[in-house]
């Protein structure tokens, strides 16, 4: 869904689609069922169908888009050969996908904060499941005097810090020189976050 540049054939897809348009471009709270069954050209009752509400559906879309964003950097991670710069290359393509569509990244990083409980909850999940991937990533690299507990924690503050990042530097990532700022946010977060795991060590 983060890639596809038009609508998809199956039911749920094409909602799952327009949700993502119009919730990127009208803003969730402008964005009605019927704006979005309207748009993905399907009946108000084959959409509910699939969601309860709006908000589910969001939830659902904020799930399969971090589904997508964590396969891609589990991809650049496996691809890298060099143990040291496998967190620097997880960290930048992030960037560079939050980058490439300053949309998506504000609807996953602000606008889907404080919708609905169940959209807090795979919000929280996902987020989790990206520090669980640094995590798993920078394990190898420390000594086994650092604990499991404590790097879970570190992680969790990098993908936090990561994020958090992303929202001040919105309008400066968006434009022709966003390839080399968020290449140098990736080299300055992936800094902070090995100087925060040898501190650990120490």
């Amino acid at each position: 869904m983060l890639f596809k540049t038009e609508m998809p054939k199956e039911a749920k897809d094409k909602i799952l689609y327009a949700g993502l348009v119009l919730f990127t471009t009208e803003g969730f709270k402008n964005t009605s069922v019927l704006d979005v069954v309207e748009m993905a050209r399907v009946s108000k009752t084959t959409f509910y169908q699939h969601f309860s509400s709006k908000e589910d559906l969001m939830a659902n879309m904020f799930a399969a888009l971090f589904k997508e964003i964590i396969e891609e950097i589990k991809l650049v991670i496996d691809q890298e050969k060099r143990t040291a710069y496998k967190a620097y290359v997880g960290i930048r393509r992030y960037i560079e996908i939050c980058s490439t569509d300053m949309k998506v990244a504000n609807l996953i990083l602000v606008e889907s904060v404080g919708v609905s409980q169940e959209v807090e909850r795979v919000r929280r999940e996902a987020l989790r499941n990206f520090a669980q991937l640094m995590f798993q990533t920078v394990h190898r690299l420390l000594p086994n005097n650092v604990s499991e507990q404590e790097m879970r924690i570190v992680s969790q503050a990098m993908v936090g810090a990561v994020n958090e990042v992303i929202i001040q530097n919105y309008n400066n990532l968006d434009g022709e020189e966003s390839l080399f700022q968020f290449d140098d946010l990736a080299r300055l977060l992936n800094r902070v976050v090995i100087a925060a795991f040898v501190n650990l060590a120490q």
